[in-house]
């Protein structure tokens, strides 16, 4: 049996679209033998429904690095455990993505390297900015190419940070998010985004958080995906008001990711009570930069 923990991610960070992200210490926790035949698949988190058969996540991915090495197992036995809410844009889909390959890998005797699992993971999610940390953690910038191979920088980040995580008790699908998503934008867009994620990156990767709330500032994923998010704008300025350094919409949402100093203990407690002074129906959760990202053992 192989034993495999894979962080959630937040990705985008602001102007960083589709090539940033970072892992964060909440997870998923996912088991997965080869039995003599079938497939049986056990969610152990009973909050969320996953699938049970052929399309469950997990099971999909394991099955393209079991066709990529020629590994053909007799049956396979999944058990998971998630911490992460799903469609929540904290990066559970990459999580049992990367889960589900990497418990392949070590099933069919190591046959790939970490470089080639992102590979495979980036074409199934997508995109790469939430499968990288998931796999490598810290912070990570991640580009794939046209031919399918994805470059990748993690950098550990120091932990006079924290970051609180507003989740609502809603989702919003990622297709339906990205559909809101123009064709084409506009060339001073693109400028003021490739500047800002530049600055973000180096900003966060060498401790200079005074930068990061003009850092954050996107026009290429935020403004767009709003219109499905409520209450996201003033949400933003109280967290802003509480004293973050940096505020994004998670991946494609609905969660709200604010940077703040560790010692800043007061900030989930002053969320949450502006949540339900107003009646927002948000709960803040505080994460800590996870540097390790996944765990492999059997």
């Amino acid at each position: 049996m192989v034993w495999v923990r894979v962080p959630a991610t937040t990705a985008n960070m602001g102007a960083g679209f589709d090539c940033m992200g970072a892992a964060l210490s909440l997870y998923n926790t996912i088991l997965v033998d080869e039995i003599s035949e079938g497939i049986s698949i056990i969610n152990k988190n009973t909050g969320e429904y996953i699938p049970s058969g052929e399309n469950n996540l997990i099971y999909r991915a394991a099955n393209i690095i079991f066709d990529a090495v020629g590994y053909k197992p007799t049956g396979i036995k999944i058990i998971q455990n998630s911490q992460i809410p799903m469609t929540r844009g904290l990066g559970s889909s990459s999580a049992c993505i990367i889960g589900g390959m990497l418990a392949a890998n070590a099933i069919s005797g190591r046959q790939l390297s970490y470089a080639e699992i992102l590979d495979f993971a980036a074409k199934m999610e997508g995109h790469p900015d939430n499968v990288t940390p998931a796999l490598y953690g810290g912070f990570c910038a991640a580009v794939k190419t046209g031919s399918g191979h994805t470059f990748q920088k993690s950098v550990k980040i120091c932990s006079d940070i924290s970051f609180v995580a507003m989740i609502p008790d809603f989702f919003v699908s990622t297709r339906k998010s990205r559909g809101t998503l123009p064709d084409a934008v506009s060339y001073s867009d693109a400028v003021f985004n490739a500047g800002r994620s530049a600055l973000f990156a180096l900003s966060l990767a060498t401790g200079d958080l005074k930068n990061l709330r003009e850092a954050v500032r996107d026009r290429l994923h935020q403004p767009y995906r709003s219109a499905y998010i409520e209450h996201m704008e003033e949400t933003f300025e109280q967290a802003y008001k509480n004293g973050a350094y940096a505020v994004w919409l998670s991946g494609s949402g609905p969660t709200i990711m604010a940077l703040c100093d560790r010692d800043n203990l007061e900030f989930s407690r002053n969320m949450d009570e502006y949540f339900r002074n107003n009646e927002h129906c948000w709960k803040s959760k505080r994460l800590t930069i996870d540097n390790v990202g996944a765990v492999v053992r059997g």
